[in-house]
């Protein structure tokens, strides 16, 4: 017969080892040991290399694969999309291998919709603190740099709102596009920001770049990558035809592009100079 147990975080009684209520776990005084501790961590270790690896090829091989499935209830073999774009954004936070999304504060006073307003802000703050120009660069981009990475949480209801927009009756629930804007933002940034600075710090090692403008074309391939990427993404999701593919992706890729240059910079430095 198995022992009756009252479950200590919501008091309900059951049978066995864990509550048929809350799902708390009953722990015996072998789950106290160092030996199981390091147990745990290693199943831990083990299940995130296994679904996350996973879900990273699929990702890479099969655009669109991951979203479809998720929204039509196969889930156990791939990480949580949103757990997913977390991690990323968290090792972007910890490995900053481009600059990225930071910025200077010198390219915010150029900004063609905002620029009037970020060199007042500047002067501002310039002379509330008794700082040089120096020190106020040094600080905006210290406090920039953390800023500007958990601001990516925004692009996803943005433009799972513009998809869902965009893509009439294929996916009628809003759900569907947010888990598709997930999959298509979560490659930006594991392309953008993670892979390809490792590829391109190699290709300089061995053809070190001096065009000042390398910056414009290095945005310009990622964005080109990540067009391709939707539009393979879009069709196998959503079941576009390439015409209509190829559309949806140009406006998805656009959009995005102008959400990062316009509203998310000045989102950007407005947060900064605030908490400066």
């Amino acid at each position: 017969m198995q022992e009756n147990f009252t479950c200590k975080n919501c008091g309900n009684s059951f049978t066995g080892k864990f509550c048929n209520n809350c799902g708390e776990k009953v722990y015996a005084e072998k789950d106290r040991s160092v030996v199981h501790l390091l147990s745990e961590g290693f199943h831990f270790i083990t299940h995130l290399e296994g679904s996350f690896f996973n879900t990273i090829i699929i990702l890479f091989k099969r655009p669109g694969k991951l979203s479809y499935d998720y929204c039509n209830g196969i889930r156990k073999k791939y990480f949580k999309p949103l757990s997913l774009f977390l991690l990323l954004v968290i090792l972007y936070l910890l490995f900053p291998l481009f600059d990225g999304l930071n910025s200077k504060p010198g390219e915010h006073f150029r900004h063609s919709l905002y620029g009037g307003y970020a060199k007042r802000k500047a002067i501002e703050i310039i002379l509330e603190r008794q700082w040089t120009e120096a020190e106020l660069g040094k600080a905006f981009v210290q406090v920039s740099e953390k800023i500007s990475k958990f601001l990516l949480f925004i692009i996803i209801p943005v433009m799972a709102l513009f998809s869902w927009m965009i893509s009439f009756k294929k996916r009628k629930y809003f759900y569907d596009n947010f888990i598709f804007s997930i999959e298509a933002n979560s490659f930006f940034i594991l392309w953008a920001f993670l892979i390809f600075p490792v590829l391109f710090r190699i290709f300089y090692y061995f053809f070190p770049v001096v065009d000042d403008t390398y910056g414009l074309y290095i945005l310009l391939l990622n964005l080109c990558c990540f067009l391709l990427y939707v539009v393979a993404a879009s069709k196998r999701f959503f079941g576009f035809n390439w015409g209509y593919s190829i559309g949806y992706s140009l406006l998805y890729t656009f959009i995005l592009a102008m959400f990062f240059q316009y509203v998310y910079k000045f989102i950007l430095f407005f947060l900064t100079m605030h908490l400066i």
